[in-house]
């Protein structure tokens, strides 16, 4: 059973990567986290003007305890990762749409997602709430 988790989530992994492969993305930094200050939406005008907003999404467990080290993904046009960190939140910097689509790409041993596979969002949010069940 754990082997297919492991192998579950290296499959994942490598789907997240030939997704930002087909959507344009550049795969080639040595980082393995991508910092949400890194990323940057909305047109390739970096103008000093541009507006973006912060937009972040909380991971917690049954009991409403934060769960580190999950990965999501918003998409619209292009698809942005994120993990989740130690307070269980991950940050996207962006203004988000009701064309933007949450997904739960993998989850820490122990835990497993059995919501929605994509989630739309609602014009203008700026936090969400994911819940985990305990891995059967």
């Amino acid at each position: 059973m754990k082997l297919t988790k492991k192998l579950l989530a290296v499959l994942l992994s490598l789907l997240v990567v030939f997704s930002l492969c087909a959507c344009g993305a550049d795969t080639s930094s040595s980082k393995d986290d991508v910092s949400s200050s890194e990323i940057v939406s909305g047109s390739d005008d970096t103008s000093s003007e541009e507006k973006t907003s912060k937009f972040e999404v909380k991971v917690v467990d049954a009991n409403g305890n934060p769960v580190e080290g999950v990965m999501l993904q918003i998409c619209k046009d292009s698809c942005i990762p994120a993990k989740t960190d130690a307070n269980g939140v991950a940050t996207f910097n962006i203004e988000v749409t009701s064309e933007h689509k949450l997904s739960v790409l993998s989850c820490p041993a122990g835990y497993e997602y059995t919501g929605e596979a994509e989630v739309y969002m609602e014009d203008g949010a700026t936090e969400y709430t994911v819940e985990l069940s305990e891995a059967a």
